[in-house]
């Protein structure tokens, strides 16, 4: 019986271990829009949340990306109020995408598929790329 008890509990925190640290958020892109506008494109304020739900907030500027303006899509750059965080992110005119560092973690957001105004914090698993494995023999 003990096996079994034990057996159990090392696959649920196996199968929690394994997941990525997601939280999820509600995010009005055309609320945001409006305050940039109307703001004369002077820092505003972006409201977003750590995977554990922790809300912080960015002071972001748009950011140019290329000498001609692409229409209905804007990038930012900003710095968390605390001086902490840094943020880059594209706002296009239904959705916001980007991520900020947080102590050396990469740390994203997006939206949400089939959840209308729905976006995802996450750290992703990490995957290991490029040739360290690689010999040459």
């Amino acid at each position: 019986m003990k096996k079994k008890i034990l057996l159990i509990l090392l696959f649920a925190f196996t199968g929690l271990y394994s997941q990525n640290i997601e939280y999820q958020f509600k995010f009005d892109v055309r609320k945001f829009r409006k305050e940039f506008i109307k703001g004369n494109k002077q820092p505003v304020q972006l409201r977003i949340f750590d995977p554990n739900g922790k809300e912080i907030i960015f002071n972001v500027m748009e950011s140019n990306i290329s000498e001609q303006p692409i229409q209905n899509i804007s990038t930012f750059k900003g710095i968390s109020r605390d001086g902490l965080q840094k943020i880059s992110f594209t706002l296009t005119r239904t959705s916001i995408s980007g991520s900020y560092s947080d102590h050396g973690t990469e740390i994203y957001f997006s939206p949400v598929a089939g959840k209308k105004c729905t976006y995802k914090v996450y750290i992703p698993p990490k995957i290991q790329a490029g040739q360290e494995l690689d010999v040459i023999k």
